[in-house]
């Protein structure tokens, strides 16, 4: 008799079971996905960012469309039709199942909300930062932290050829020197923040094997002289 009425149940539990994995496996392969095209939206990031600060669809809104409307009329790679023009999650929101819940941490205000109204760090030091700039040095120090990935999550820096000859060797200099993209397309999209100077500690770090096409030969090398100046103080031609 035991044995009669055991089978059934070992056979409910097993299909039990086996539900509950697919329901999680599911849900787990559709976290991200689900999360950055139905919750990660322009509109919901709306809800508490002030939408003519970084909205560009906004009326004369400080935020402009990227990529520029002149780079969408050249045409974009298939690769990025869906993701163009940039959202507010393309930008800061690194892609990853861990990073997805950063987006519901956010919305609840746990990770941005308290403890972040100052750049404490500045006042401690005497200065004070408006909000608006606080916010984009946040932003930047997460980018050169993480090696601007969301950056990279579209571009590609091997492949990037500015078309002015001062953006080539821009882009040279940056592979060679592995830089970042956000050292140098700080202001692309939001209102314009001063980029905040490299502390004294960073600039230890950057080390001296720093690529400089510019830099003049090491020891044994040939150097031009340097024009000499003349009475007046004007610099000779």
């Amino acid at each position: 008799m035991n044995e009669q009425t055991a089978t059934p149940s070992r056979l409910l539990r097993t299909t039990f079971a086996i539900i509950v994995i697919l329901l999680v496996g599911g849900a787990g392969f559709a976290w991200e996905p689900v999360s950055r095209a139905n919750v990660a939206t322009d509109a919901v990031c709306g809800w508490c960012h002030v939408e003519r600060e970084y909205n560009h669809d906004t009326r004369m809104s400080f935020t402009r469309i990227h990529p520029p409307a002149e780079r969408l009329e050249k045409g974009v790679p298939e690769r990025l039709k869906d993701r163009v023009p940039a959202r507010c999650v393309d930008c800061h929101l690194p892609e990853g199942f861990v990073n997805t819940f950063y987006l519901y941490t956010h919305l609840v205000s746990i990770t941005d909300l308290f403890g972040h109204f100052r750049d404490r760090e500045g006042e401690r030091s005497g200065d004070w930062i408006p909000l608006s700039a606080a916010r984009a040095y946040r932003v930047r120090d997460k980018l050169l932290m993480h090696d601007s990935a969301t950056c990279r999550s579209c571009h590609i820096e091997a492949e990037i050829v500015p078309e002015s000859v001062r953006g080539q060797n821009a882009h040279k200099d940056a592979l060679a020197n592995h830089e970042t993209c956000i050292e140098c397309h700080a202001n692309l999209v939001h209102r314009f923040v001063e980029v905040r100077e490299m502390t004294a500690a960073a600039e230890e770090a950057e080390g001296d094997d720093e690529f400089d096409e510019f830099a003049a030969p090491e020891d044994g090398g040939e150097t031009e002289e340097t024009p000499a100046a003349e009475e007046s103080g004007e610099e000779v031609l």
